[in-house]
């Protein structure tokens, strides 16, 4: 008996980059809202490295550096 829910679709070939995109602009959108909120850049770059390092445990698409990267981008462009 063959079960079709059993076979497995094979991994995109550009899956991490996607993954790693979607992390970026995650992040992005949080350091925006934390713009809003009056956070300083260093306090915003503080949370969100804290939170990725939370949530991804030990494989984490992004490291430190982009993260701040990011967080000073949204901070330079001033989100409204």
């Amino acid at each position: 008996m063959s079960f079709p829910w059993l076979d497995c679709t094979p991994p995109r070939e550009d899956g991490s980059a996607r993954r790693t995109k979607v992390a970026a602009d995650e992040l992005a959108s949080h350091a925006a809202l934390f713009y809003r909120l009056g956070f300083s850049e260093a306090a915003a770059t503080s949370r969100l490295t804290a939170n990725v390092a939370w949530e991804y445990d030990t494989r984490a698409p992004l490291t430190d550096d982009a993260i701040a990267k990011i967080v000073a981008d949204t901070y330079a462009r001033r989100p409204a």
